[in-house]
């Protein structure tokens, strides 16, 4: 009797323990049956609504492909034996349930698995590479196609951020820095590393992959409950039953995943020829610089930056203190090296005032609201807090300070205040020849002339200044000199070719 109620005690006791234990979620929150499916065909939209995407949709040759509705599109026995031929580090398991998540890829999304594979170009040479480093299966790389479609914007509902849709607690875990300004759960570079040392750990923990990839999706806490009302299995399958149902449906959309970048071809999917910048590299950013300013200066589309440089939430590179990471094409380093000085100075008080007076957005108006003017966010259906605070590059703890929240709960068509649009002042020099007649005309009066006031016209001369060419100079420096592009010059003085000047020669500048 004392046996048995020291067993029930024992009992008691763990179960007690791992119903204690918060288990860490990384990728989309707890849902109810179906909604995993429908958060998956959110993830799989969004990723053709990335301007980069939508621009070339028309011509990708995804754009030909049809997608098909129907139920069972496909052959239980030609997908047996293809199964049988995958070579993972776990048992594949083929029924019905996979089945269906097959035919999503393959059959009813048929461009955007297209577009995925597209991107898988980009993506999966150095994520090999970052997991065989860690020792971690490279197969597991598909995974980010379940988490994030390989959109490294994206974001759940719980939060749950980057291609590898790390939560905050986890990324910090990891070293992932999350702050006002960088995200590096949105650096696929950062996280993808983060991500192989998170499942190496994982596997170390359950010593068995399916069991990792669980662990990712619902939380080690998560697999050990499962593991305990299981009566202590240790494998996925024998475990599966016990699990959140929707971890129970993340595994097979990941068995998918490898069944898609495996035989798409089969399938009539190719690769969706995608124009993305595959010659990159990196150099490290001394002082602080805005996007925008490199995309003047060198004349590069900033969409482009951004889509290379995804961790700079405000499209800020905050390099007050320390070095931080910017990624270019290889021809574009070069340049960026070149004019790295007059890329930090080029309009920095017109990309940096706003900076000074953040303080001021939890406490008033900024010092010189002259510049600034608020700008707010109407609510719609389906928003939450988070996807408004990550739309304007906010924590949710700001925009609540911002707006007095005392909760996170937003209602449609609440105004939301979520910071100041920088307003460019009239030129100096139009200020100076106003002052200048003002003066003039009170001088005048005060004089006893009795004049009236005299109108202020626009006195701007109509002659353009003139630079002219010195040893060593370029459009593109002449260009940061007088605040405008090498593209504005060229056109203002018909050149042909924005690299081809010569000492001595006499430019005009464009009006600012």
């Amino acid at each position: 009797m004392k046996k048995i109620v020291c067993l029930l005690f024992v009992k008691l006791f763990i179960t007690c323990a791992l119903a204690q234990e918060q288990p860490q979620v990384d990728s989309l929150e707890f849902k109810a049956d179906g909604t995993f499916h429908e958060e998956m065909l959110k993830e799989m939209d969004a990723l053709l609504d990335l301007w980069y995407i939508k621009k070339q949709m028309g011509s990708i040759n995804a754009g030909q492909l049809t997608d098909s509705n129907e139920e069972d599109c496909l052959d239980d026995s030609v997908l047996i034996n293809r199964f049988k031929n995958l070579h993972t580090v776990f048992p594949l398991v083929f029924n019905s349930d996979i089945k269906s998540k097959v035919e999503l890829y393959v059959c009813k999304r048929k461009r955007t698995s297209s577009v995925i594979l597209g991107l898988s170009q980009y993506y999966y040479p150095w994520m090999r590479e970052i997991f065989d480093r860690y020792g971690v299966p490279e197969e597991l790389i598909y995974l980010t196609i379940v988490e994030s479609a390989l959109n490294s914007l994206a974001v759940s509902r719980a939060g749950a951020t980057g291609i590898w849709q790390f939560m905050y607690a986890t990324g910090k875990a990891y070293q992932l820095e999350v702050n006002t300004f960088v995200d590096d759960r949105r650096d696929p570079f950062k996280a993808t590393d983060a991500a192989a040392r998170h499942l190496r750990d994982l596997y170390n923990i359950f010593n068995d992959w399916g069991l990792a990839i669980s662990a990712y999706n619902c939380g080690a806490g998560g697999v050990r409950k499962a593991i305990a009302r299981s009566g202590g299995k240790t494998d996925f399958w024998s475990v599966k039953p016990y699990l959140p149902r929707e971890t129970q449906n993340y595994f097979p959309y990941y068995i998918a995943a490898l069944y898609l970048v495996n035989y798409h071809y089969e399938h009539g999917i190719p690769f969706a020829e995608l124009k993305i910048p595959f010659a990159v590299d990196t150099i490290m950013v001394k002082k602080e610089v805005h996007l925008q300013q490199i995309s003047e200066l060198l004349e590069i589309d900033l969409e482009e930056l951004k889509i290379l440089n995804p961790q700079y939430k405000r499209l800020v590179i905050p390099a007050y203190t320390q070095p931080y990471p910017l990624r270019l094409k290889n021809a574009d380093i070069l340049r960026f090296i070149e004019l790295e000085d007059s890329a930090y100075h080029y309009k920095y008080e017109e990309f940096f005032t706003p900076m000074k007076v953040y303080e001021g957005l939890f406490t008033g108006t900024p010092t010189n609201s002259f510049d600034y003017k608020k700008v707010y966010h109407t609510v719609k259906q389906g928003e939450t807090l988070v996807t408004i605070a990550n739309k304007y590059g906010l924590s949710v703890v700001e925009i609540r300070k911002m707006n007095n929240l005392s909760s996170n709960t937003v209602k449609v068509k609440q105004k939301l205040f979520v910071g100041y649009e920088y307003i460019k002042p009239p030129l100096k020099s139009d200020f100076q020849v106003k002052d200048t007649v003002i003066k003039q005309s009170v001088d005048l009066y005060a004089e006893g002339q009795k004049q009236m006031p005299i109108v202020v016209q626009n006195q701007t001369t109509n002659s353009p200044e003139i630079y002219i060419v010195k040893k060593g100079d370029s459009l593109s420096s002449i260009a940061a000199k007088y605040g405008t592009t090498a593209r504005k010059i060229a056109d203002y003085n018909n050149l042909q070719n924005i690299n081809t000047i010569i000492v001595g020669q006499k430019l005009r500048i464009p009006p600012r």
